[in-house]
């Protein structure tokens, strides 16, 4: 492998992670993409796009040996691609010396645990907290704490393994599920994260950061229903008008958040409660907004995407040092709405989904499974059927697409066996 004038390194470059690379290679980069273990989700490995890098290089653990492999190259930075690649991202670029998050908060950035008893400490607002290794433990602590609460596993993604419990039987029921699983970046499930039910909406607070300074890009509604048994599944993400009180409230909290994590350079992808009390962080990671698609649809609202600002501010370029310290502007409305299965089965047909063509509002769309898969009724963002990207200036168009996808959702089933 000889060495190319320049190299950026993309750390699991599935999911959001798969937009990295075309970006960088526009920029005159080769780029290496390194895969964090040996057994990562399938859901994230099959999203690979092999001919976009250079190399393909598998770690087995032995950091230095990684290193070794990389340094001739000369990488200008790393950049983590989807969740699991951001503790050996913040670890490689620690050993190689290149631009990014320092290994000494990793854990608090990926363990929501030890990530909300940092905020805490910080004096901001949260959730009360503790962790369980059984379900009795579990159950004493939410009686005295008080219900509801909700449990999940201790570093995961896409709401995998999200529990609301109410009553001592259904957090017996939580706990159990998650200590008998792996989490969605393929680790086991040792012990059950629990913790008081937040009340208020949720948003989604995307940014960009580069030597400690904070770039907005977004701020999303992030509306789930009840479907599917689940109070939890995804429903939408809407983009809010940047002057809107709430959104000045949760990007003002968020800094406060990134400073207190140091998430000083990369991307951050956070999600609030705004609580009676104000902003309450859910979980932050340090990475783009997946899965992949997602930041490109909003990007058709604000005149840019996370994924091209996070691209700018490691390739120095120059229009972005104005930028951080700032926020979007609001150009339309923009939303990805989710297309959920509402049935079970192996695929045989997917739906045709170019009815939507001749809707106004409607900037694309992609279906998730493919034929031969295994579909479940959604519970998930793993498990949804299509991501649909809405965007228009016009609010009256774009609400009318909106309520004819919806009424659409019962026809748009795929064929099962």
């Amino acid at each position: 492998m000889s060495t190319p004038l320049k190299t950026a390194v993309v750390v699991d470059p599935y999911s959001t992670g798969i937009l990295l690379a075309p970006r960088l290679r526009a920029r005159g980069y080769e780029v290496v993409a390194v895969q964090s273990r040996p057994d990562l989700a399938p859901s994230l490995l099959r999203s690979y796009q092999p001919d976009d890098f250079a190399a393909h290089i598998l770690h087995d653990g032995d950091l230095d040996a990684l290193a070794r492999t990389l340094r001739p190259l000369a990488p200008a930075f790393i950049l983590p691609g989807n969740e699991s690649a951001v503790e050996l991202t913040d670890a490689l670029g620690a050993v190689l010396g290149t631009p990014g998050n320092s290994p000494k908060l990793t854990a608090a950035r990926r363990n929501k645990f030890m990530m909300i008893e940092r905020l805490a400490a910080a004096g901001l607002l949260t959730a009360r907290q503790t962790m369980a290794t059984g379900a009795a433990e579990a159950v004493e602590w939410a009686a005295q704490a008080g219900w509801p609460v909700v449990a999940k596993p201790m570093a995961s993604a896409s709401t995998d393994h999200v529990y609301f419990c109410d009553t001592p039987a259904q957090l017996r029921a939580a706990v159990d599920a998650i200590l008998g699983s792996r989490d969605f970046c393929g680790s086991a499930n040792e012990r059950v994260l629990v913790q008081t039910y937040l009340d208020g909406l949720e948003y989604v607070v995307n940014t960009v950061s580069r030597g400690g300074r904070h770039y907005v890009c977004d701020v999303l509604l992030s509306a789930k229903r009840a479907l599917n048994g689940s109070p939890f599944v995804y429903d939408y993400y809407r983009l809010l008008p940047p002057g809107e009180p709430v959104a000045q409230a949760l990007m003002a909290y968020i800094r406060r958040v990134l400073d207190a994590l140091e998430i000083t350079d990369g991307a951050g992808h956070a999600e609030v409660r705004m609580t009676a009390r104000g902003p309450a962080l859910v979980e932050i990671a340090a990475r783009a907004m997946g899965p992949a698609g997602s930041t490109t649809g909003i990007a058709a609202g604000t005149g840019h995407d996370q994924v091209d600002l996070l691209v700018d501010a490691f390739d120095g370029a120059a229009a972005v040092g104005p930028l951080l310290d700032g926020h979007y502007r609001f150009q339309a409305d923009a939303m990805v709405l989710y297309l959920p299965v509402l049935v079970s089965g192996r695929v045989e047909a997917l739906p045709d989904l170019s009815i939507l063509d001749g809707m106004a509002s409607v900037r694309g769309y992609a279906l998730v499974p493919r034929v031969g898969d295994e579909v479940v009724p959604t519970l998930d963002l793993t498990q949804v059927l299509a991501k649909i990207y809405l965007a228009h200036p016009d609010r009256a168009v774009f609400e009318r697409d909106w309520a004819a996808i919806r009424s659409l959702e019962d026809r748009l089933q795929p064929t099962v066996a």
